[in-house]
């Protein structure tokens, strides 16, 4: 590490006597961000902050890990150059370490687990914990079993070449000032965003959609953090559909990468493989409410002397009852209603002392 942090100065130095002495200090844009660097460098932030976990999320979190979404190499290759070059990351050591978190969420094992070493620490620290693991036994068999091509095993053989080019690209087009922040913005946006914040707070505090063994959270309703992050925010839904492309698992809530994936999708440059929606949610809702009067004798029993009532069967009432909560068009009367009404309430204060048991 002293090696390669010496061959870093050295090389900085080195470009910032030869881009001085020629473009200048402010490299060949470097002007534009001297005159409002506040302005200039927090728009840099959010746009680069997106087009990198944006490339995280559809390549190696959707496409690699979860194999919801097949994404042809025209676009997945950039992705992953960009990754490379950006934040020194590669697919081999992401998804492996991904997998092995998927395996160990929150617990012990865990490498970046707030609730086993605290907020602060997955926010400030995580970066070093993923580094840490990316070398543990367990996860180097993990690495041994993921499929990769040429392109992908020279750049886990040579993951610090890509930002050192992306350093040298700044450095020339910013100046050897602006450049070396440029190039320390770029390569914080994954410890900062991805494992700091995804990781991080997602694990910590938000709502919940599904049962899990873990303790993910939605915070997708801070709409711009999600946006700056492709959706990823809504993790509990994510632990509770692993193999879904789709974040978005209720109509208010919003996953700008699924909708991407749709756009590529649509020029035929995506293959969706699994995808979990609202309408699939309200599916598993009203097979899991219906189960829920089923399960209750006190329930079962008020549904069928409201199916005697209608002069229907009580197996004819509950399957109005569970296309009603689907979604369906379906006329129910008041008693109906205020049966359904209290079993629904009932069936969500139930969900809620499983999910924040």
């Amino acid at each position: 590490m002293l090696k390669l942090l010496s061959f870093f100065a050295v090389s900085y130095f080195g470009f910032k006597f030869l881009v001085t002495n020629t473009l200048g200090a402010n490299g060949i844009f470097g002007n534009f961000i001297a005159e409002s660097p506040w302005i200039v460098l927090s728009i840099y932030i959010f746009v680069i902050t997106h087009i990198t976990i944006t490339c995280m999320s559809l390549s190696f979190h959707r496409y690699h890990t979860h194999k919801g979404v097949v994404l042809n190499k025209w676009i997945d290759y950039p992705m992953q150059t960009w990754l490379w070059m950006v934040t020194s990351m590669s697919k081999v050591d992401w998804v492996a370490v991904h997998i092995w978190h998927h395996a160990h969420s929150d617990q012990e094992k865990d490498p970046h687990s707030p609730v086993q070493n605290g907020l602060l620490h997955g926010l400030f620290l995580g970066v070093f914990d993923y580094t840490k693991a990316k070398s543990w036994p367990e996860i180097e068999k993990i690495k041994k079993t993921i499929p990769t091509n040429g392109y992908e095993k020279f750049i886990y053989n040579n993951s610090f070449t890509g930002p050192y080019f992306m350093s040298v690209f700044a450095i020339v087009l910013f100046g050897p000032t602006w450049g070396g922040v440029v190039a320390l913005l770029n390569f914080m946006v994954s410890p900062v965003f991805a494992i700091g914040g995804v990781n991080a707070i997602a694990h910590w505090w938000g709502y919940r959609n599904h049962i899990t063994t873990d303790n993910s959270r939605n915070i997708g309703y801070i709409f711009p953090l999600n946006f700056m992050v492709c959706g990823e925010m809504d993790h509990n839904n994510h632990h509770g559909h692993m193999r879904s492309c789709s974040f978005r698992h209720r109509w208010y809530e919003f996953d700008v990468g699924y909708m991407y994936i749709k756009m590529l999708q649509a020029v035929k440059l995506a293959d969706i493989k699994n995808a979990y929606t609202p309408k699939t949610l309200k599916q598993e809702f009203s097979k899991k409410l219906t189960e829920f009067i089923e399960s209750d004798e006190k329930f079962r029993k008020r549904c069928e002397e409201l199916a005697q009532e209608m002069k229907i069967s009580y197996q004819e009432l509950m399957t109005r009852i569970e296309a009603y909560f689907r979604g369906e068009k379906v006329k129910m009367d008041n008693a109906v209603q205020e049966f359904m009404d209290e079993v629904r309430m009932k069936f969500k204060a139930h969900f809620r002392q499983l999910a924040y048991a």
